[in-house]
């Protein structure tokens, strides 16, 4: 931009400035407000207990000390080609998982094993593709086919992309589990939202691609296999989610607002102007103290309306809880604020493994203590990030493996790759 479009656009935000109603501190007090709102009924968003939010100072939580799970901590990452387009219509991602461990004792050796998975959609009926999975020493490859006519075909690029993620590291943390011994940490959500919402969508007598396909109902049920095992030793899994579009809290607070007809000083309903969830509780956690790590007490979803009727995220897959009923398996999730970059991260753990309020202070305790350490997300997952990372150069040569038709290149994806999971509201 040259000097003159600068000048302009600095006009344009003084205008923009100016006209914000509420300044810094004001924006706090009015968000710590509504936040105490989510308490009330209304709404798929419930309080496990009383909100509250809290800080605690960094040098008191980021040493091993009182760990509640002081042995080796787990980290399961899944990295992605990002989807590969092609002229004939091929669509192609690869995604290889790894399994991270840290800790003073951890024995690295399950570091070893990894999980690749790479799924292709080609609407042609002359493709001889199949199914495949090929054994080597450490490593475990599938080929997965992505079924024609599923889904619409705007979104097939990111559905093929979420099954290869959701696949593999799904798998890799089954194929884990029998040599962990301490708590688990995934990458993202605890539950597999976007392939969640295929399956509650095809219960609900939607379209979907679980309608035909056993694979995304085999996804879910992996990742309740990891729930159900770490339950049964005690030990906590739990998702970390860094950024998200989802706007789940802010929908329920504007429903228990408009239910309980909460009304401000100039006699209307109170304002939510947040879009995102991540902007309003980044704004109820702020503290210009950069010595504290501030977050809030826990919240539960209560399921996903569909065509005006609500369901569990589970429900259709009732049968496979060994430990509950679908509710008992809600995600259950807390806000941590970081006080250098003011980042938010959402913890979510199952319902299931923070119903009881002793339990539910050691799984938090253990998160924050991870986090605090790292000021960011915990160790092992940034160690799974690092080792299963696929590099630019490597997914260029990955994409150049297709010698029978010529790659096509998607400026909209390069560089801005979200998980599918942050696009599906639940």
């Amino acid at each position: 931009m040259d000097s003159e479009a600068i000048g302009a656009v600095r006009e344009l935000f003084a205008e923009i400035d100016a006209a914000v109603p509420r300044d810094r501190e004001s924006q706090a007090e009015h968000a710590r407000r509504l936040f105490g709102l989510l308490e009330r009924e209304g709404g798929i968003v419930e309080a496990v207990d009383e909100p509250a939010f809290h800080r605690t100072r960094l040098a008191e939580l980021g040493t091993w000390m009182d760990d509640p799970w002081d042995g080796a901590t787990y980290g399961v990452d899944a990295s992605t080609t990002r989807p590969l387009e092609y002229n004939n219509g091929l669509v192609v991602d690869a995604a290889h998982a790894k399994t991270g461990v840290t800790g003073g004792s951890a024995d690295r050796t399950l570091e070893r094993s990894g999980r690749v998975v790479g799924v292709a959609y080609l609407d042609d009926g002359d493709s001889t593709l199949h199914e495949k999975t090929l054994e080597g020493e450490y490593v475990t490859a599938d080929l997965v086919r992505f079924p024609e006519a599923t889904e619409e075909p705007r979104n097939i690029s990111k559905s093929v992309a979420a099954v290869a993620q959701r696949l593999s590291e799904s798998r890799q943390a089954v194929e884990s589990l029998d040599a962990l011994d301490g708590a688990l940490f995934l990458d993202g959500s605890v539950l597999p939202l976007g392939i969640v919402y295929w399956v509650l969508l095809d219960h609900a007598g939607g379209r979907s691609p679980a309608g035909s396909w056993n694979l995304p109902a085999e996804i879910v049920g992996n990742y309740i296999e990891v729930i159900d095992r770490q339950y049964e030793r005690e030990q906590p899994v739990l998702g970390v989610v860094k950024t998200s579009s989802m706007s789940q809290v802010l929908d329920a607070l504007r429903e228990k607002i408009e239910q309980h007809d909460v009304r401000g000083d100039n006699g209307r309903l109170l304002d939510v102007p947040w879009v995102r969830d991540h902007q309003f509780m980044a704004e109820v956690l702020r503290f210009d103290d950069l010595d504290y790590l501030t977050y809030t007490s826990w919240f539960v979803s209560a399921g996903q309306e569909i065509n005006g009727q609500r369901y569990e995220l589970l429900e259709p897959l009732a049968d496979r809880l060994e430990h509950g009923s679908p509710s008992d398996y809600r995600r259950a999730f807390c806000f941590v604020r970081l006080p250098k970059t003011g980042d938010l991260l959402r913890v979510e753990a199952p319902y299931l493994m923070v119903q009881d309020s002793e339990m539910r202070e050691r799984v938090q305790l253990k998160a924050l203590k991870e986090i605090a350490q790292q000021q960011g997300v915990p160790r092992a997952i940034e160690r799974a990030d690092k080792l299963a990372r696929i590099s630019r150069e490597n997914r260029r040569k990955i994409r150049d493996l297709i010698e029978r038709t010529e790659a096509t290149y998607d400026h909209n994806w390069d560089g801005r790759w979200r998980d599918l999971d942050d696009d599906t509201d639940l």
